[in-house]
């Protein structure tokens, strides 16, 4: 009996006292004016085969340095609660020796709730920001009929610009409330650009074998005349996109053909477009980059994405006709991203690299 009234008690205290560290709020305050914390959240382990769990700590140890340099860039938080975990998962590049893992990041908004007028956190968000390690995360686009030599042919997202001296990447030039950036060594890239004349020269292969596929498959139990018919249909869908692809090869000049090539899609090719136009950077993975004689755990790359509420809404509805003002919707969002963009370290980010 005893020990059940001590329970009870036990109870009470421990109610009591998250009663009273509940803060009480009126809808009308400006949460803006509430300074926020960070919270670590359970962390996830699917590792692969360079990325198990004896190496572990050695992987924790570097996610935390990182956290630190994130925290440092969003500290304190204004309106908002931080969580952040420690994930083991992903695909290295190029089969490199490369352990893969990351950081998420979630900042949920404060909110006074109006029925008992008790300061709470968003239970979701728009608001993000993960740090991949040795791996892009799905951020490269590789068209996998598409190769030079043993290299898939891959699609960067829209280059708008640089932070720091990085280059940044928008994942759209329409909604542009999710951003990205690779830091690498100085000097260096986990991955190479392609020229226009490597570049179509890749894709110019990609389509005779695609033709020539697709006509041996057409074949299959037909009689000649059916075959013919199936043959010309087929090179009257690829003969076309390869003249286009010779006639430039063979105008351009040597200057002309060197330049990166920026393109809008790998379906086709009409022409190459500026960056200014929404032209893409095509590349292939760098497989002399990484360094297969350092640990397994050693960062060699690290892409960093964020996410940030605009007032849009949902992603992929419409988008209204004017932007919202993010200064009257979105003022907590916009100091995170602002934080973000203004105050990340990329060097010392960097100095992780190779340790």
């Amino acid at each position: 009996m005893r020990s059940y009234k001590k329970f009870v008690q036990f109870i009470i205290i421990i109610f009591l006292s998250n009663h009273v560290q509940s803060q009480s709020c009126a809808v009308s305050d400006d949460m803006m004016k509430v300074t926020g914390t960070w919270k670590k959240n359970e962390d996830f382990i699917e590792p692969g085969k360079k990325c198990n769990p004896e190496i572990k700590a050695e992987i924790y140890k570097r996610l935390n340095n990182i956290q630190q340099v994130i925290q440092s860039a969003y500290s304190p938080p204004k309106g908002s609660e931080v969580h952040w975990s420690r994930n083991i998962m992903g695909t290295p590049l190029a089969r490199s020796n490369c352990a893969t893992y990351s950081l998420s990041v979630m900042m949920f908004e404060d909110f006074c709730d109006v029925a008992d007028h008790k300061l709470k956190h968003e239970d979701e968000t728009d608001n993000l920001l993960d740090v991949y390690v040795n791996f892009p995360a799905g951020y490269f686009f590789f068209d996998t009929t598409m190769r030079i030599g043993h290299m898939y042919v891959a699609q960067m997202y829209y280059r708008v610009g640089k932070i720091k001296d990085v280059d940044l990447f928008q994942t759209s030039l329409v909604r542009g409330n999710s951003r990205f950036i690779i830091i690498a060594r100085n000097g260096q890239l986990p991955y190479i650009p392609l020229t226009r004349k490597q570049y179509l020269g890749a894709l110019k292969t990609k389509f005779i074998n695609e033709e020539k596929w697709m006509i041996e498959r057409s074949f299959t139990g037909k009689n000649e005349a059916d075959k013919l018919r199936s043959e010309q249909y087929w090179k009257g869908q690829f003969d076309p996109k390869i003249k286009r692809i010779d006639d430039y090869l063979s105008s351009a000049t040597e200057d002309d053909l060197n330049q990166l090539a920026f393109v809008k899609d790998m379906l086709d090719f009409k022409k190459f477009y500026t960056e200014q136009e929404g032209g893409r950077m095509t590349i292939i993975v760098n497989k002399d980059y990484f360094n297969n004689t350092l640990d397994p755990f050693t960062p060699q790359f690290f892409l960093m994405r964020w996410e940030w509420n605009d007032g849009e809404g949902p992603a992929g509805g419409l988008l209204k006709p004017k932007p919202p003002d993010m200064n009257v919707c979105c003022r907590i969002s916009k100091y995170y991203k602002e934080s973000i963009e203004n105050n990340l370290d990329v060097a010392a980010l960097r100095q992780m690299l190779d340790k």
